[in-house]
């Protein structure tokens, strides 16, 4: 029997589309996942920008381990024409993006050098990476030897290289890592937060807390940092490894003793070995209370 034109309109309405209930699930499994897969997608990026970051520090510190062997086995002093590390690893790197952290994003300064003809930063983001002056502001301790008198321009100071011989571990010392600091751009502890505006150890360069770091031998590798407030830091802020022995890693000699040459305010002990300045710390930097700003170390 044929089917009437009546059937056949009945048929055609049911036929094809969806209902508006079906359309809101296929809505709300899509929100579903979004929500799941952004987080991991956030991730994935900032695992990425960790890996270039680290990446960079791994070539500048070859950079450096180049530059030493070129000048009698001794290490980048700061001060005179050269100016900072960075004009002297170009020669080296040929490659001004290595100084810049994905992951740091503040700006502004210009990096240019005319005595040497090099201008690292012409759109004016900031380096990410510092040199390892020594575990506390101008003491030295570490690649470098503390603030002094330039011999050679009266009424200025200069920041003196060191020999390889005097690195006892070279493997255990830093040389180049993560930093926020400017204009000095180093990784000195109470520099390393100049422009950091957090609160908490979460918030701090990688992976809620790590900061990628080159050794004096070449190889690099993440370190797990953590913030506190110290009083004549930069910014009131410190960092510090959270291992008490990695703090040493500072220091090209822990036995040493280093002095404050220049009256700094900062409240360490003056003159300290250099590899007790972590249990110091550790020792007299509680946890910080509740609005706490002031010598103490940060919640995680």
């Amino acid at each position: 029997m044929p089917f009437s034109s009546s059937q056949s309109t009945r048929k055609s309405s049911h036929s094809g589309g969806f209902t508006l209930i079906e359309l809101l699930v296929v809505i709300a499994i899509i929100a579903i996942l979004a929500a799941i897969l952004f987080p991991v997608f956030a991730q994935a990026r900032e695992k990425a920008r960790a890996i270039s970051c680290l990446s960079n520090t791994k070539q500048i510190g070859t950079s450096f381990y180049m530059y030493v062997q070129d000048y009698d086995e001794t290490t980048i002093a700061l001060g005179g024409p050269i100016g900072d590390w960075y004009f002297a690893l170009y020669p080296y790197t040929k490659n001004a993006g290595l100084y810049f952290c994905p992951d740091r994003n503040d700006c502004c300064d210009n990096y240019n050098n005319t005595n040497v003809g090099i201008n690292i930063s012409p759109t004016g983001k900031e380096v990410g990476y510092g040199m390892n002056w020594g575990p506390i502001e101008r003491r030295g301790g570490g690649i470098m030897g503390g603030q002094q008198p330039d011999p050679n321009n009266p009424g200025n100071k200069f920041i003196p290289g060191i020999s390889l011989a005097s690195m006892v571990s070279p493997a255990q010392l830093f040389a180049f890592g993560d930093s926020y600091d400017t204009p000095r751009t180093t990784m000195t502890m109470s520099f390393l937060l100049c422009t950091w505006p957090g609160a908490s150890n979460g918030s701090l360069r990688h992976s809620g807390g790590h900061f990628n770091v080159a050794f004096a031998d070449g190889h690099s590798k993440a370190i797990y940092y953590r913030a506190g407030y110290m009083s004549g830091a930069e910014n009131g802020k410190f960092a510090i490894p959270r291992a008490t022995d990695q703090v040493s890693y500072y220091c090209a000699d822990p036995s040493s003793t280093i002095t404050n040459p220049d009256g700094d305010s900062l409240d360490l002990p003056n003159p300290i070995t250099c590899g007790n300045i972590g249990a110091w710390i550790y020792s007299n930097y509680p946890p910080c209370g509740s609005g706490g700003t002031s010598h103490c170390l940060m919640p995680d």
